[in-house]
């Protein structure tokens, strides 16, 4: 059997813990645009690779990457050119 794309393929869900842990707030929910095509969604829709120690996120139109999230060593290296914008709403806050 032969994998593909679709067979490594998540959704936004898949990485909820790792982007609220980064952040403090429930990405999931949150909206943004995608810098390529302009379609605005909230990150939960967004096709996910995550294997290894990082993740990509994907416009769920275009398929242009949204945003990248490596970690390690302590760090964490986070790159939001693929979004045009991002609204972090107050109610999406974790609390801790």
């Amino acid at each position: 059997m032969t994998m593909d794309e679709t067979d490594l393929r998540l959704d936004g869900n898949a990485v909820a813990g790792m982007l609220a842990e980064m952040s403090g707030f429930e990405m999931t929910v949150c909206w943004g645009a995608c810098a390529g095509c302009g379609t605005a969604s909230q990150l939960g829709a967004a096709l996910v690779y995550a294997h290894g120690m990082g993740v990509v996120a994907c416009c769920p139109n275009c398929g242009q990457y949204l945003l990248r999230v490596v970690r390690g060593e302590g760090r964490w290296w986070l790159d939001l050119r693929g979004l045009a914008w991002l609204q972090l709403d107050e109610q999406a806050r974790v609390a801790g």
